[in-house]
């Protein structure tokens, strides 16, 4: 069944304030209050300026103390630009997002900034969110850095780091009850089939369009001196085998029959074989990969 973000969205209201505080104590990092006097004065289903939610991210992630009730009103508008960003509707929110992600992260906002209920709300926001992105997924032949699976490869990479919640998330793209998820599975296992110059969905990467298969590993945004947490590390070495890896791409070829890309998925399906070896390390590398702490000028990479 394809997701929409229409339950999420309301389960997501619901969990937050419907005004905002009435003073703004929120420091600012720069000592300009007028973006959080603009952002207090947005109503429901409002855009934010994606420069006033630039400067938000900063105030959350160098300022000593944060405005908690100006947060929780403020976390819905956030997470609108962060899913108009992942579905390609308004590409400008992309700088704010790189800076969105380690304030969560640093900050420890699921943990110690929200409700269980709120958390929860978000969770369910987010994944559904990814969800959709992976259910608009068309076509296996990509090119240069702009390629749209690097939107949902990259945010589910990175709700690892966030949230506990990637079973949910892994269980439900692999129903594959979608023509989006199959086609998303494609693109998935591809990376942990081939060597990065025989890929034949994700053409190899040059130094003017940049480009190649996307890393399994690698987290959106300024996430620095992060790894995936820990119950979801546990559950991709419970689940991730090639076994798994090849009955999902069976799968994924029945669900695309008749369909543009139902060749592409029947060769790559076909070659599973042929890629075993290379298969079998990785699968066992990226569940390691994930759990290692990611730093700012550290290179990850597969072995093999």
């Amino acid at each position: 069944m394809a997701h929409d973000k229409t339950g999420g969205s309301l389960t997501l209201r619901r969990a937050f304030p419907a005004v905002p505080p009435s003073q703004i104590t929120q420091e600012p990092f720069d000592s300009d209050v007028k973006h959080l006097r603009r952002l207090a004065r947005l109503q429901p289903g409002e855009r934010a300026a994606p420069a006033d939610l630039w400067n938000y991210a900063q105030d959350l992630l160098y300022s000593d103390e944060i405005q908690g009730p100006l947060l929780t009103y403020l976390l819905p508008f956030c997470l609108d630009a962060w899913r108009h960003d992942l579905t390609g509707v308004q590409s400008d929110y992309g700088g704010f997002v790189e800076w969105f992600y380690p304030a969560l992260a640093n900050k420890h906002i699921f943990d110690e900034r929200l409700t269980p209920g709120q958390t929860i709300a978000v969770s369910e926001f987010m994944r559904e969110s990814i969800l959709e992105e992976i259910d608009n997924q068309r076509g296996l032949s990509y090119s240069g850095m702009g390629a749209r699976p690097y939107r949902w490869i990259t945010a589910l990479t990175t709700h690892g780091v966030l949230l506990r919640d990637v079973d949910q998330l892994w269980m439900s793209w692999w129903s594959m009850d979608t023509i989006g998820k199959a086609v998303a599975t494609v693109q998935y296992m591809s990376c942990l089939m081939y060597r990065e110059n025989e890929n034949p969905i994700f053409a190899p990467w040059t130094r003017d369009g940049g480009g190649g298969p996307p890393w399994l590993w690698g987290f959106g945004g300024h996430l620095y001196n992060h790894r995936w947490l820990e119950p979801n590390i546990v559950f991709l070495r419970k689940t991730l085998s090639p076994q798994r890896v090849e009955d999902s791409l069976s799968r994924a070829v029945a669900t695309l029959d008749g369909l543009p890309e139902h060749e592409t998925a029947a060769m790559v399906h076909g070659d599973v074989p042929l890629c075993t070896e290379t298969l079998v390390v990785r699968c066992a590398e990226l569940p390691r990969l994930l759990e290692t702490t990611q730093e700012r000028g550290k290179l990850l990479e597969w072995t093999r």
